[in-house]
């Protein structure tokens, strides 16, 4: 998949590594960012709170973190029948708190089917808790 990727050429960088070790580099390295988006990374990671954890130490004041999760009725962290994992969303909310993020926006809805099925899944946005709230825009 990395070989295809770099074989398009449309990419500033292309790393391939653990997720925490990049993202404790990137803060080393002073490394900044508007915007981190993980859609459909987390349903590989069982505690995400590290990851979290790690990319708000990457975010400029105002920046935002956008991401996807599978979720579950219940609280925690869920292995499914798929090895993929399930976050509540009160896990979700907790880790975001602990981690210096507020929610900015979180929405319930079907980001992946399986076998046909929809799944039921968590859309976030989260920035930092001292930022100044940004004006919502509409979704098309």
């Amino acid at each position: 998949m990395v070989a295809r990727a770099r074989a398009k050429g449309l990419y500033d960088r292309l790393v391939t590594g653990e997720l925490a070790d990049f993202l404790a580099a990137e803060a080393s390295a002073g490394a900044r960012y508007d915007l981190v988006i993980a859609a459909d990374v987390f349903v590989y990671i069982s505690d995400i709170a590290p990851v979290v954890t790690a990319i708000a130490r990457n975010l400029v004041s105002d920046g935002l973190l956008a991401f996807t999760v599978e979720t579950h009725s219940g609280g925690g962290v869920k292995l499914l029948p798929t090895l993929r994992f399930a976050h509540g969303e009160t896990y979700v909310r907790d880790v975001l708190e602990a981690a210096g993020l507020a929610v900015a926006n979180l929405i319930a809805a079907p980001v992946r089917s399986e076998r046909g099925v929809p799944l039921d899944s968590l859309v976030v946005v989260a920035r930092p808790s001292t930022a100044p709230r940004r004006a919502a825009s509409p979704v098309a």
